[in-house]
């Protein structure tokens, strides 16, 4: 393996989000068949912060007009990322997941799906147990009370409400799992994007462009489905919701799986149980993602922390002995409020992580 996957990686790893090392080297593997290896080496020349392609150009010693051409060229297959700078586009590394992984939709190959599934079980789910997560979960609005105040970052609807122009995308995760023949029985195209400047999803190549009514019915319909609504853990620059499951969700499978409860983020909420209204029926253990109920003595009784607040059990309960109420404040994790601010407190807490974990 050449050493600039090899530092590629490194680079990678050293993003908050995290890409880190094997002893089979699967991740190695990953990189090698997502880059050539000149545009490894360009990449790593790059950093989350955007720089101008004449920058680029001068720290590899490359011609600018071919170092352009190549920055596009990585752009195209969602291995980098591309920003409005001073009269130029300006090109900056994203991590590999939420980014790089997640840009192969569409791209996937049998090839790619294995190397991925083995690299989640070798080394991957590990970063998913760091604070702050990657991702945190948001209620479904239909089931937060009524006699709280809902923070804008707390809802999901407020988040389309706002956008100025809608998509949605199939879920990679669910179809990852399908290519490797463990699908789960959840609806496939239901990630919602969003955009503040309109008409920007109408000619996107893998994005299927919606009105903001469709949007709103989509997100109505992945809750009755029982899927849990996600979002970026910071307040400022939210563009997406996942609608996600923890049977094929590369995130709520560090729960499921591997008993990760850091790995994504609480909402403002938790569940709440009128036993007296509670039959037992058992609809709210079979729709929660987390396995945070279950019946005891024939009525439902709570794993609270297991429970991350999505509202998805309340949403069908057919009693209405379920709600769900505002979490106390002291339990709250404070919520960043730009990306930059998340990558600072995510690069401490994957510190002390590697420090715990090497005792």
């Amino acid at each position: 393996m050449s050493s600039v996957y090899k530092r590629l990686a490194e680079i990678l790893d050293r993003i908050p989000n995290g890409y880190p090392a094997t002893e089979s080297g699967v991740e190695l593997h990953i990189l090698e068949k997502l880059f050539s290896q000149e545009e490894a080496e360009l990449t790593c020349f790059l950093e989350l912060e955007g720089l101008s392609p004449q920058v680029i150009a001068q720290r590899v010693g490359w011609d600018e007009s071919k170092t352009f051409m190549m920055l596009k060229s990585l752009v195209k297959k969602g291995l980098i990322q591309a920003e409005r700078g001073q009269g130029t586009l300006n090109f900056k590394l994203i991590p590999f997941v939420i980014g790089i992984y997640e840009n192969q939709n569409g791209k996937m190959d049998e090839e790619f799906v294995f190397l991925f599934e083995r690299y989640y079980k070798e080394g991957l789910h590990k970063v998913m147990d760091i604070k702050p997560a990657i991702s945190r979960v948001i209620a479904i609005n239909a089931v937060i009370p009524m006699n709280v105040e809902v923070m804008p970052y707390e809802s999901a609807s407020y988040y389309i409400e706002n956008a100025k122009d809608w998509g949605v995308i199939p879920c990679i995760c669910r179809q990852q799992k399908r290519m490797l023949g463990e699908g789960c029985r959840h609806t496939s195209e239901n990630c919602l994007v969003f955009s503040s400047r309109p008409g920007v999803f109408e000619k996107a190549k893998d994005i299927r462009a919606l009105s903001k009514e469709e949007a709103l019915d989509l997100l109505k319909k992945a809750g009755e489905e029982g899927l849990v609504h996600t979002v970026k853990n910071y307040q400022n620059g939210v563009d997406f919701i996942c609608n996600c499951c923890s049977c094929s969700c590369a995130i709520l499978r560090g729960i499921s799986e591997y008993g990760h409860l850091n790995a994504v983020g609480k909402s403002g909420y938790v569940v709440s149980i009128d036993e007296g209204l509670c039959t037992g029926c058992s609809i709210c253990v079979d729709r929660c993602q987390f396995k945070a109920l279950q019946i005891v003595d024939g009525v439902c009784k709570k794993d609270e922390s297991r429970c991350f607040g999505c509202g998805v059990c309340v949403l069908t309960c057919p009693t209405q002995a379920l709600s769900l109420i505002s979490r106390p404040n002291e339990t709250i994790d404070p919520l960043s409020i730009t990306e930059k601010d998340w990558q600072e407190k995510r690069a401490v807490g994957r510190n002390d992580f590697i420090q715990d974990n090497s005792k």
